[in-house]
């Protein structure tokens, strides 16, 4: 099978040298699935605009004015764009997209791979799943999903609406204390960490199809590297001394301890790739503290997620035999995953 790549040891912004170049392409708009962008999430996005036989231009829409991207177009030609959010400057990415069939036939659509992805990030990563041109600036007309094709217009109306969809999901984490056990003991959190091993990094191969946008059998994620596991802190205290931690009923609700990006694959209903890890303190309730103490092991089971979905976990900290009253048990309480 005849592979078009479209990153081949190219520079920032490139374009075919055997074509006369083009008009500009710029950006009128930029929204996503289900949900729409706030200004400051919008990052560089990286553009790989393609003949039907895999001709291209690449470039980066980045800033406030969405010009001088890199990206040409000739009037009234077809094109069929892909790409993705933010440039993953820093990750050591390799970005390569293949046809679809023997010929080159870029219509069909376009595998994209992104490769050296983080385990966990705080950024937003997006591919286009849908382009649609407009001829005004202050036209923000969705596109529509599964569409790649751009029929360019005249040299001043060629600007570009993109529909991206979120290659990761959303993993939020709070915590709270037995309202039985409240009674008896204090508990202070010093920090809360997640910790996988599924690999250092991963890499994500987008079947991006014309017609459909990211369903689940077309999103395939992989281990670029293994052997390690990778670390993340969740949450720490801003006190020496920890943060209390409120009881199940406590008006305040549960101590909120963030949230992560991470790729669906990490997260599965045996708890194969996932676990946290909390260090607290115990005390009484008279301010004495007992014990200091590390919940391990405990595995983050979770059942059909996948990308663009938020799931929170709600942790318990709690005995074992409450009703046994013994010290040992009162001093050294389990948290459990609910």
């Amino acid at each position: 099978m005849l592979l078009m790549v479209l990153l081949a040891a190219c520079s920032e912004d490139s374009s075919n040298t055997d074509e006369p170049q083009g008009s500009p392409l710029q950006l009128s708009s930029v929204t996503r699935t289900n949900s729409q962008f706030t200004p400051d999430e919008i990052s560089k996005i990286r553009m790989y605009v393609m003949t039907k036989t895999g001709q291209y231009s690449t470039g980066t829409f980045s800033g406030t004015t969405w010009t001088n991207t890199g990206v040409t177009v000739k009037e009234h030609e077809q094109y069929y764009m892909y790409g993705y959010m933010p440039e993953l400057t820093g990750y050591n990415s390799n970005i390569s997209a293949s046809s679809t069939d023997l010929n080159g036939d870029y219509s069909k659509g376009a595998d994209l791979t992104l490769t050296g992805l983080p385990i966990f990030t705080s950024r937003d990563i997006c591919a286009i799943v849908g382009v649609g041109r407009v001829s005004a600036s202050n036209d923000n007309t969705e596109a529509l999903e599964g569409n790649y094709g751009y029929l360019s217009g005249l040299k001043a109306e060629n600007y570009v609406n993109l529909l991206m969809d979120h290659l990761y999901c959303k993993l939020k984490v709070n915590i709270n204390v037995d309202d039985d056990y409240c009674l008896l003991r204090d508990i202070k959190l010093k920090n809360v960490k997640l910790t996988c091993n599924y690999g250092t990094d991963v890499s994500v191969t987008l079947k991006l199809r014309t017609g459909y946008g990211l369903q689940d059998n077309a999103t395939i994620y992989s281990p670029t590297s293994s052997g390690s596991s990778q670390e993340h802190t969740l949450w720490t205290s801003t006190s020496n001394d920890g943060t209390s931690i409120p009881s199940k009923t406590d008006a305040n609700g549960s101590l909120q301890l963030g949230s992560v990006n991470c790729p669906p694959v990490v997260l599965d209903a045996a708890g194969t790739y996932m676990k946290i890890t909390c260090d607290y303190d115990v005390y009484d309730k008279k301010g004495n503290k007992l014990r200091t103490c590390t919940g391990v092991d405990n595995k983050l089971k979770v059942i059909s997620i996948s990308h663009g979905m938020e799931y929170s976990v709600n942790l318990t900290v709690a005995p074992t035999y409450l009703y046994v009253l013994s010290d040992d048990d009162l001093n050294n309480p389990t948290i459990y995953v609910n």
